[in-house]
């Protein structure tokens, strides 16, 4: 930790000695125009509400990656993204990545206590509640035009999965391309990707905006694993098992008041890890996900002051799994299949209006109604398990933004919930944003949220007898405390501080029954986390970008008082973004340091510090823009715990790599 704390002072040092000193002058020795102008440009955030707000006046504690950002840091997926956030960090078993929050990465979790939208689109199936955030993701990042982060519990206005929080990306539109764009990138371990797109806005007003991309990725061609250092499983060594594949389609269409938006991913993953007991050292172990919807979302703000958003939606997913295992003796190889497919449709609206110039009203509603959550076990000795429930739900929200004063606000809100399988919910949240000076706001924030079970957790397994179902589940709640500071240190420089206490009852979690040794979901018990997570971020005229965090979080078994798996006490964060060359060259610079992790078996991971850096241009060639990036610059061993179904308690994770990427727009 000394090592990180160094380095982040460092920067900071740097960029007080490089910056003009007028551009650091506090705001307090600006002129009354500087500070309205300053205020006007406060980013504002929708996600929080579901209304346009400035981030000081939203009722949580909220983050925004840009567009800018996404392209001079070079990251590669949302997990990227997001991991660069204070109280994010993420996992990987070399299938899927994982984003754990403020202390919760419980292994065996899909990310199902994330709630994610794209465009405001839910993207949590209907099967497993999960958020892909890797390959899998259902955007390129290149598409992203903004991602808005709320943390904490988000139940009031979105129901199931917003738990910890609600990431919305938010996608470009046509006018943003405005042309042909093309795109291809290398990177390491014959890492390749190309992108095609095209966006356009008519004289008739007619905007669209259609992309593909595809990925491909040999992987690592030797990944060694101890657990399987014998003579008879390549003395735990596996080859040619670790290659991704992905490809997207985007495209989105706006005319008057309605926007429709069709996407799509398709990605197959080989999975080098044996996990559920499978063969080792084998390239048929492997997932395939695929994911697509159509969106129709209608907004339109009438004479009256009543804004009215509503959608209309399909979605489909499907995903196959194909497991080797040895049923012998003698030597009997099987391929052990998954096929799960989720298929639902549904209808949202909300009505928005302002009433006596100080409240901010807003009421709506949301119906999905699953039409197929199909999961399927077999191989060729019989069909193990072939289920197929009907889900459904509905939920009610209203919420009021009072202005008591103009610098006092009081928000509420209430949603009620009614899930086919675990009965119904309400979940309220309250907040207080008190700002007594023009650079200050102080929030006092109460939130209640539950995540009801999912189809997979109630009813999965499988003919190898390693998982049983549990279709006694009961939804699991979490009740939030939390007070913000935040503040305008000076005209360029911004900070906040936060300290939360979260509470979380009925929680479930991957367990196993020691009478037959079977894997399955349950609600184990209580868990509590506190924690407290601290930034500063500051933007300058002439390019300099950077951002500091430091984050502690406490959490634990409410029950027993022991420390959650997966969960790190400490994370300090540095970003720093540099102009180059009259600023023909942008460089970017992430360090990240981790405490250790407590592991399934109660190991510790070794804390780990990486640093990622990365040069970016859009100058020198007119129309291109080209960037470079490299993760983990010093080439930094480190590991991630590995869930109940690894034989590994801890999982190797990627030393240096690079990525270049070129892109031309016509």
């Amino acid at each position: 930790m000394r090592k990180s704390c160094i380095i982040s002072i460092f920067f900071f040092l740097i960029l007080n000695s490089y910056l003009p000193s007028s551009q650091l002058l506090a705001a307090d020795f600006s002129s009354d125009a500087e500070e309205d102008l300053l205020f006007a440009n406060i980013d504002s955030v929708y996600t929080a509400s579901k209304h346009e707000q400035k981030i000081t006046e939203a009722p949580a504690r909220v983050s925004i990656v840009t567009a800018e950002e996404i392209h001079r840091y070079g990251y590669p997926t949302l997990a990227d993204i997001l991991g660069s956030l204070p109280g994010f960090y993420v996992s990987y078993d070399r299938n899927y990545s994982y984003i754990g929050v403020r202390g919760f990465g419980l292994p065996g979790d899909y990310n199902t206590r994330l709630l994610l939208l794209v465009d405001g689109h839910r993207v949590n199936d209907n099967i497993f509640d999960s958020m892909y955030s890797d390959r899998a993701f259902i955007v390129d990042v290149a598409l992203i035009e903004r991602v808005e982060v709320v943390r904490g519990p988000s139940s009031s206005l979105y129901g199931s999965n917003a738990f910890f929080g609600v990431v919305n990306v938010i996608t470009k539109k046509g006018r943003d391309l405005n042309g042909a764009e093309v795109s291809g990138a290398a990177g390491s371990r014959e890492s390749h990707q190309g992108r095609l797109s095209y966006g356009k806005r008519l004289q008739n007003g007619l905007e669209f905006l259609v992309s593909g991309t595809f990925y491909e990725s040999d992987g690592d061609d030797n990944l060694y694993y101890k657990e399987f250092d014998t003579p008879e499983t390549n003395s735990g060594v596996a080859e040619d098992a670790d290659d991704d594949k992905a490809t997207n389609l985007f495209a989105k269409i706006a005319f008057a008041d309605f926007t429709l938006n069709a996407l799509y991913v398709e990605r197959e993953k080989g999975i080098p890890t044996a996990p559920w007991g499978s063969e080792f050292n084998t390239s048929d172990t492997r997932s395939w996900d695929d994911r697509w919807y159509l969106d129709l979302n209608y907004q339109h703000l009438y004479d009256s002051g009543i804004e009215v958003n509503g959608r209309l939606f399909y979605d489909r997913y499907i995903y196959e799994g194909d497991y080797i295992f040895d049923y012998g003796p003698p030597p009997d190889i099987v391929t052990n299949k998954d096929s799960d497919i989720g298929e639902w449709w549904g209808a949202e609206v909300h009505l928005s209006r302002n009433f006596f110039k100080t409240h901010h009203f807003t009421i709506g509603g949301e119906f999905r109604d699953s039409l197929k959550q199909e999961q399927q076990n077999y191989d060729r000795y019989g069909l193990w398990l072939d289920s197929n429930p009907d889900i459904n739900s509905w939920g009610l929200f209203i919420q009021d933004n009072w202005n008591i004063l103009a610098n006092l606000i009081f928000n509420m809100g209430l949603r009620h919930d009614d899930y086919d399988s675990s009965g119904s919910s309400t979940n309220p949240r309250a907040a207080l944003i008190y700002s007594p000076f023009k650079k200050s706001t102080f929030k006092l924030l109460y939130g209640r949220a539950f995540r009801a079970p999912n189809a997979y957790e109630l009813f999965y397994h499988d003919g190898y007898s390693t998982a049983k179902p549990n279709p006694e589940l009961d939804a699991e709640t979490i009740e939030s405390f939390e007070f913000i500071w935040e503040q305008r240190v000076t005209e360029n420089i911004r900070g906040s501080a936060s300290v939360y206490r979260n509470e979380i009852d009925d929680l479930i979690s991957y367990n196993q029954d020691p009478s037959d040794g079977l894997y399955f979901f349950d609600n184990l018990g209580n868990a509590q986390a506190t924690g407290a997570e601290v930034s500063m971020e500051g933007k300058w005229q002439n390019g300099w970008l950077t951002a500091l965090s430091y984050t502690y979080q406490h959490a634990k078994d409410k029950d027993t008082g022991a420390r959650l798996v997966n969960s790190p006490r400490h994370m300090i964060k540095t970003n720093l973004l540099v102009p180059l060359f009259d600023e023909m060259l942008q460089g970017g610079l992430e360090v990240k340091y981790e405490s250790g992790r407590k592991t399934v078996d109660d190991r510790n991971t070794a804390r780990n510090y990486i640093t990622n850096v990365s040069l970016a241009s859009s100058n020198i060639v007119p129309g291109m823009t080209l960037s470079a990036t490299v993760f983990n610059l010093f080439d930094d061993g480190y590991d991630y715990p590995g869930s109940e179904e690894h034989t590994q308690n801890m999982i190797k994770q990627d030393g240096r790599t690079f990525w270049f990427e070129a892109t031309y727009l016509y």
